[in-house]
């Protein structure tokens, strides 16, 4: 997965615990912080929209460095 993806899904989960709707952040002690239900089903949606978007990324990656592999080996 590409520095890019792994920068995208930090940014994606970072938006969703900034906001209170989705997150309780208290200020007193930070053990007392934790999604809220609606925070929870975020998360688990961002998540599995983000999974395939990387599946799809990592397989072009992989499947583009093969070839790149392969025309190198050609080329000799």
């Amino acid at each position: 997965m590409s520095n890019l993806h792994k920068k995208q899904v930090y940014a994606g989960l970072f938006e969703i615990i900034k906001d209170d709707k989705y997150y309780y952040n208290s200020r007193i002690n930070s053990n007392y912080n934790h999604l809220t239900e609606a925070g929870k089903e975020a998360v688990i949606e961002y998540v599995n929209h983000m999974a395939s978007v990387m599946l799809i990324k990592e397989k072009e990656e992989f499947e583009a460095k093969a070839k790149s592999m392969v025309w190198e080996e050609l080329k000799k």
